[in-house]
């Protein structure tokens, strides 16, 4: 039986009334947990308004598929939470709907990627409300847990959208136990040394790791942690020599593009391998980078850097399996 209530926004339809719902265009990405499709609502008075995302499990009766369906469900419940608290930089949650053949999110549609190369002074505002985003999520209890440029999109307004909140996680924020975890997982190269791990870590200063890593990224195009753009990291040997290179603390490689000193001192407070020195999302906000011009902030030349923070030096396990999507996670937009 079809189920539906018109102040509700969670849905229980036949296979066949989704089918007289939505059209779907056309898959847009994919991976072991499901499928991204751009759809538009068939009753829609316009061909081009009104696309929105679709993310699709399929569910069959296996514990895999259903741990992938509680896992939306999860990630459902994250962003249906700022439905009447939103944040222009986190993505907007539409409606939740389950049938016999599937579980679906839709979200808003937002077709382009953020770009990577990009100049400070063009990038120092998206830099800002990401920032603001992800201050927004640890003041609500949640973590994102796989921040990286592949998961953040561009509105129409050309706002930074950060989106696929598959592996966030939201906490009691009573409870002593809010924000520790020891689980490693999320994309390889934005992983933040103890996360990476698994040891003991507050989930919101990994967040922050991964997002300096990020804006890093979007100003170079690529990690600084990687020698060149696009190097591999394949295999789990790979990993652990990528791993020694964050726990050094040192960026690596020729870093070709000028930006300011105020944000390269900014970007060490944020990937500092020492979680307990690296910034939260309220000391990055607080930092005077953000009222000051960068014409006035001086530029940075060097080839490489030094973290120049302390760096206490501790035994680390043996590098644990990271889940199952690998050394590249598939992201909501499916870069």
């Amino acid at each position: 039986m079809d189920q539906e209530d018109p102040q509700s926004d969670i849905f229980s339809l036949s296979d066949h009334l989704l089918a007289e719902r939505l059209h779907f265009i056309k898959e847009i990405g994919f991976g072991n947990w499901g499928s991204v499709w751009l759809c538009r609502p068939k009753h829609s008075s316009s061909e081009s308004d009104h696309h929105v995302a679709v993310k699709l499990v399929h569910r069959s009766k296996t514990s895999t598929t259903a741990a992938r369906v509680r896992s939306l469900w999860n990630e459902m419940k994250i962003v249906r939470s700022f439905k009447h608290d939103p944040h222009p930089s986190i993505i907007p949650f539409h409606s939740f709907i389950i049938t016999p053949s599937y579980a679906l999110i839709t979200m808003a549609y937002l077709p382009a990627l953020i770009p990577v190369e990009v100049a400070e002074p063009k990038a120092k505002d998206w830099f800002n409300s990401l920032l603001s985003g992800v201050h927004f999520l640890h003041e609500r209890g949640v973590v994102h847990n796989d921040i990286k440029p592949a998961n953040i999109l561009l509105s129409p307004q050309s706002v930074p959208v950060l989106v696929d909140f598959g592996f966030a996680e939201k906490y009691d924020l009573s409870s002593p136990k809010a924000f520790h975890s020891n689980l490693a997982y999320g994309t390889p190269e934005y992983l933040s040394p103890e996360r990476a791990r698994g040891l003991p870590h507050d989930t919101r200063k990994s967040d922050i790791w991964s997002l300096g890593v990020t804006f890093f990224e979007i100003l170079v195009g690529r990690t600084p942690f990687e020698y060149e753009e696009g190097e591999q990291f394949s295999t789990k040997e790979d990993l652990e020599k990528y791993w020694t290179r964050t726990m050094r603390g040192k960026w690596v490689g020729t870093i070709k593009v000028k930006f300011s000193k105020s944000i390269e001192k900014l970007l060490k407070h944020m990937i500092s391998p020492n979680a307990d020195l690296r910034w939260t999302a309220s000391e990055v906000l607080a930092d005077v980078y953000w009222t000051m011009s960068i014409e006035k902030q001086g530029h940075s030349e060097s080839s490489g850097f030094d973290a120049g923070l302390v760096l206490l030096m501790i035994y680390l396990p043996s590098c644990r399996e990271i889940g199952e999507r690998g050394s590249r996670c598939i992201a909501w937009s499916c870069a």
